[in-house]
């Protein structure tokens, strides 16, 4: 599949994801795992680092919407039983979107997600939008991540430290593959546009 089709399909999934059901999530999540299999560990590991996200998702859905209370004996401090299957629901939901993320644009690498990017940004440059400096831009954006977590100061201090011309994106040239558009990626598109229009209208 081209990147930009890749991307494109990502950011259509995730507007298709409020409109599913715990159902349509599960049986989602089922088909997200068996195309991860040979990348599950770092899909997992990716959902590890989120953790802290996954439970204020919980505790802000478990103790604001009201409802029969989990543990009537607390009082005012137990959390609602809708307020856990909501936060529940949504932490499913953040979860999925994380694998998603990994499986359709983090595994690109950097090459092919600039690729796919100054593809969807042409599309842009009738309004004047400049394609090619914006994928630049991202392009030497990643490589300085990449580069800096590579160098992995211990403290903030050490990172605050850091030489004004530190070499973390030295390199001038950025590889970019030249994928051609398939018909196959407009197909799949297609269909998982009319798909999320179908969740959100029916």
């Amino acid at each position: 599949m081209h990147p930009a089709a890749r991307i494109l399909l990502y950011l259509i999934s995730a507007l298709a994801l409020p409109g599913l059901s715990f159902f349509g999530l599960s049986l989602l999540a089922m088909i997200t795992l068996l195309a991860l299999r040979g990348r599950l560990v770092p899909a997992l590991r990716l959902s590890w680092k989120a953790r802290w996200l996954f439970l204020i998702l919980l505790l802000g859905y478990a103790y604001n919407l009201p409802g029969q209370a989990l543990a009537p004996g607390l009082g005012a401090l137990s959390p609602s039983l809708p307020g856990i299957r909501a936060g529940v629901l949504q932490m499913f939901r953040l979860l999925l979107l994380l694998w998603l993320l990994h499986g359709l644009v983090i595994s690109l690498g950097n090459a092919r997600l600039i690729s796919g990017l100054y593809v969807i940004f042409n599309g842009f440059r009738p309004f004047g939008f400049p394609a090619e400096r914006a994928a630049v831009r991202v392009g030497l954006t990643l490589q300085a991540m990449e580069e800096a977590r590579l160098v992995a100061p211990k403290t903030l201090r050490d990172a605050l430290c850091l030489p004004q011309g530190s070499d973390l994106g030295g390199a001038t040239v950025l590889p970019v593959e030249r994928i051609p558009w398939r018909w196959r990626d407009t197909l799949m598109l297609v269909a998982a546009t009319l798909s999320s229009i179908g969740l959100w209208f029916a």
